[in-house]
């Protein structure tokens, strides 16, 4: 997130004055509008770009760019210098952290005033990207060299401490980083700052901190109140660390449902705001939830889906999270080969970025998988390093856990005496540290070693301690292997009978354990049930009340019948002498009706059979057009046929004769010396060439559009590099500098030559509009199982908004500049679709244009 540095401060308060930030930015719009100076331009475009970030990051990148291609322009410096951290801070947002650091790094290079605001806030940000890649020791570095300058904002110191606080907490260094956090805080009350965002990192680093030693009740303050003030206004980056942070503490607490609902509330979130390190901690955490529940398929989806981003954006510290967390699944699994494989990545990865934490779990999930391989020694070594490193950075939970693995190492190698030992050692450190219902579960296993070892005193009390804790616990597997233990130590005193008894009472909790979700189904159906018989029995009730009235009303009707049945015999007589009249009358009328009705049917009849008619003529005029549709289809099936047919000869018959043109003109250089009859060889050498490339494109729409595709395995590196040759007098004349980021091992499954096509355009593309000024070109390219993309860059003018629609459009060119005829993209789209793949681009005008290949990879 952005810090709010004493060079904006100063900025804004030179404006009207105006309230809330949509109201800075009106303000600022405003006054871009107006008659001001270049300089003043160039300052209002970067303070925009500023305000923008926190709201959308494309308007904020379309200004910063704006006043970076202005401050160039009219030599601004300080312009310059601020908009080079604006377009970095863009690129951070996105993590596209390699480019930030670019950006961020020129800032740096420009001189700025004594005690430059600017400065320290480039360098902080700097530091942040080092910090996200896991570049702990660069990111150090910067910060303090941010904070050595004499600055008259306490608020750039409070933003520099809490981005140290950070680090220090990624390192586990929790007490460094309470204390960095404590000077950020005492700087920010100086200031007296407004600035809620550093204000709501500090809460987090207070929360996360108290959370690793332990201090849950402190942890959860902190957090609860980043939840309130981020539900205050649209902060959706603390609302989803206010979600994710929740869901840690019940995940620590072992509440891993009600943490799996905290984690998919802020899973939601992240549509909203977008911001992939984030992203990758919130699918992380419900991965580590779905691995404790052995839903090992879904926690390994999740896994995978972070580490593809954390791979793509270089972020090393949660890339070796992951591979750690796969190595769990691999081993619980019994994967073994496996398990080694992602722990060494993990450890490579971890080694490298100073993360100790990491390395000693690292240590100790090597020790545990030794330990079921029973390669004992080996695994005693393991987590003996795991141990030396987790006394030394003071992880007490992981000290403990150390201990607790190296007894069972012991026990399998029937050192029992040590074994009992350790586990001792374990338990008394897990009682400041853990639930009971973990104390309870080393109480019994304690006890089950000193039962096999014949202590059978002392396995007393220790199954007696863990069965005081069982009694009071809801956990009916805890109960159930407390009788177990005592079964089996009543059966080591050959008390038998009490062995009986208590091997009763752990056969009814064993029954009681898997009967347990049957018992919750059966007491739900219950519940339905008399909820259904509740609704019926008032249904029933209603039916009878409305029976009740009913007879009251038939009773009613009955009385006033017999009141009127004496006034209708009275009447009655006159009644039937006019009803004789009108069913008379009425019967003269239906005679008359029946027969208009007689003669509308005979008239429906004939219409009917005229229907008949029609629709049998129409039935047979659709046959007709059918067969003339089907002709037709078959025609056109045909002539496009011959039509491809005559496209790819035609076009290899005209190469010949060029290509015998063109031996020609080599024939006539070297034969003839007059100069100027040279130069016209060169220029017609020079229009047969690109006469010669237009025909290679056509016959290239012609091979995309073929039907049959032969895949292979293609190495994407050969590929390019034959391209490159191809490309390489062009490259040579235009001093064009090559990039390339390509794995020699890199290969996937596809059609060779519909490849080649799509990079031959694409890379001439990026020679074509390539910048004037160094110009460059870098092609990169990553392959996973299923995806293999591809990216060329270049550094040219780059394509307007209002051409960006028609790029890949047939014959169009976007500018004077292009000497090409309009089809490379066109194929190079056409070829993509072929291969059911995607591309796209991004472009700044005036800065250059990447484009992006995803091709499915068919392996």
């Amino acid at each position: 997130m952005k810090t709010t540095f004493l060079l904006i401060v100063c900025a804004l308060a030179a404006l009207p004055e105006v309230k809330g930030q949509p109201a800075i930015k009106d303000s600022l719009e405003n006054l871009l509008r107006r008659e001001i100076s270049t300089t003043a331009k160039v300052d209002v475009l970067n303070l925009l770009a500023y305000q923008y970030y926190d709201y959308n990051d494309s308007i904020a990148s379309n200004y910063a760019h704006n006043a970076l291609s202005l401050a160039k322009k009219i030599r601004y410096s300080k312009g310059l210098k601020y908009a080079y951290t604006m377009v970095g801070l863009g690129f951070s947002s996105k993590s596209k952290f390699k480019k930030a650091i670019g950006y961020f790094l020129s800032s740096d290079k420009i001189k700025g005033q004594p005690n430059d605001a600017t400065t320290a806030y480039n360098l902080s940000l700097l530091g942040n990207c080092y910090r996200d890649m896991g570049k702990y020791d660069s990111a150090f570095i910067t910060y303090n060299k941010a904070i050595k300058n004499n600055y008259k904002s306490w608020e750039i110191y409070s933003a520099i401490y809490k981005n140290m606080a950070i680090v220090n907490l990624i390192l586990w260094r929790n007490k460094e980083a309470i204390g960095l956090a404590d000077s950020a805080q005492k700087y920010l009350n100086r200031d007296k700052s407004t600035d809620q965002y550093v204000r709501l990192d500090l809460w987090s680093i207070y929360g996360q901190a108290y959370k690793n030693i332990l201090q849950f009740d402190r942890s959860l303050s902190y957090y609860d109140s980043i939840c309130v003030a981020s539900t205050q206004f649209e902060d959706f980056y603390h609302q989803i660390m206010c979600e994710l942070s929740k869901g840690e503490l019940e995940y620590e607490k072992g509440n891993y449902s009600t943490a799996l609902l905290f984690c998919f509330k802020a899973l939601e979130l992240t549509k909203k705001y977008a911001y992939p390190p984030q992203y990758v901690k919130v699918l992380i955490q419900i991965g580590e939830i779905y691995s404790e529940l052995a839903h090992y398929d879904i926690a390994s989806q999740y896994f995978h889906k972070a580490l593809r981003v954390t791979e793509e954006l270089g972020l090393q510290a949660e890339t070796a999270l992951i591979y750690s967390e796969l190595g769990w699944i691999e081993k619980d699994l019994g994967d073994f080969k496996n398990a080694l494989i992602y722990c060494n990545k993990s450890m490579e990865i971890r080694t490298a970025i100073g993360d100790r934490k990491g390395v000693s779990n690292c240590h100790n999930l090597f020790g545990l998988i030794y330990l079921l391989q029973k390669k004992y020694l080996k695994s005693i070594g393991e987590l003996e390093k795991a141990l030396a490193i987790r006394k030394e950075i003071d992880f007490q939970v992981g000290v403990s856990a150390s201990i607790f693995n190296l007894a069972l190492v012991y026990e399998k190698l029937d050192q029992i005496d040590k074994a009992i030992e350790y586990y001792k050692q374990a338990v008394e450190l897990e009682k400041p540290l853990s639930t009971k219902q973990s104390i309870a579960i080393s109480y019994n296993t304690i006890g089950r070693i000193l039962v096999n070892s014949g202590k059978l005193d002392e396995a007393y009390s220790y199954l007696t301690k863990a069965k005081l804790i069982s009694d009071y616990s809801d956990s009916y597997l805890l109960k159930r292997n407390n009788a177990q233990e005592f079964a089996n130590y009543y059966r080591a005193k050959n008390e038998y009978k009490k062995a009986f008894e208590y091997q009763l009472i752990f056969q009814q909790w064993n029954d009681s354990v898997y009967s347990e979700k049957s018992a919750i189904k059966l007491a739900e159906s219950k519940a339905i049930y008399n909820v259904e018989m509740k609704e019926m029995d008032i249904m029933l009730l209603k039916q009878t009340q409305d029976a009740q009235r009913n007879q009251l009303r038939l009773q009613e009707a009955e009385l006033s019948r017999k009141n009127w049945v004496i006034t209708l015999t009275i009447i009655g007589a006159v009644i039937l002498a006019i009803g004789g009249i009108f069913i008379l009358l009425l019967y003269r009328e239906k005679n008359r009706t029946n027969r208009e009705l007689k003669d509308q049917q005979e008239e429906i009849q004939a219409q009917s059979e005229e229907l008949q008619e029609a629709n049998q003529q129409i039935a047979n005029i659709n046959k007709t057009l059918e067969a003339k549709v089907e002709t037709r289809t078959s025609e056109l099936r045909q002539a496009f046929k011959e039509l491809d047919t005559f496209f790819y000869r035609s076009s290899h018959d005209f190469r010949r004769p060029i290509t015998t043109f063109l031996g020609l003109v080599g024939v006539a250089k070297i034969t003839l010396k007059d100069p100027v009859a040279l130069e016209l060889f060169d220029k017609v050498a020079e229009t047969a060439t690109s006469l010669d490339k237009m025909l290679q494109k056509l016959a290239s729409i012609s091979d995309v559009g073929t039907n049959q595709m032969i895949f292979k395995e293609v190495f994407l590196i050969d590929q390019i590099n034959e391209v490159l040759d191809g490309f390489d007098k062009t490259l040579r004349e235009n001093n064009i500098t090559l990039h390339k980021e390509v794995e020699s091992s890199i290969s996937f499954v596809s059609y060779p030559a519909m490849i080649k096509i799509i990079l031959e355009n694409v890379i001439e593309n990026a020679i074509h509009f390539a910048g004037t000024d160094h110009p460059r070109i870098s092609i990169r390219a990553s392959v996973n199982p299923t995806i293999t993309f591809i990216e060329v860059e270049d550094n040219g003018q780059g394509i307007q908004e209002e051409h960006k629609p028609r790029v890949f459009e047939m014959y169009f060119r976007a500018n004077e500049r292009s000497k090409g005829n309009g089809l490379g993209l066109y194929i190079a789209k056409k070829a993509v679709e072929k291969l059911n793949g995607k591309i796209w681009f991004q472009s700044n005008y005036r800065v250059g244009t990447t484009f992006t290949i995803e091709i499915p990879n068919i392996r």
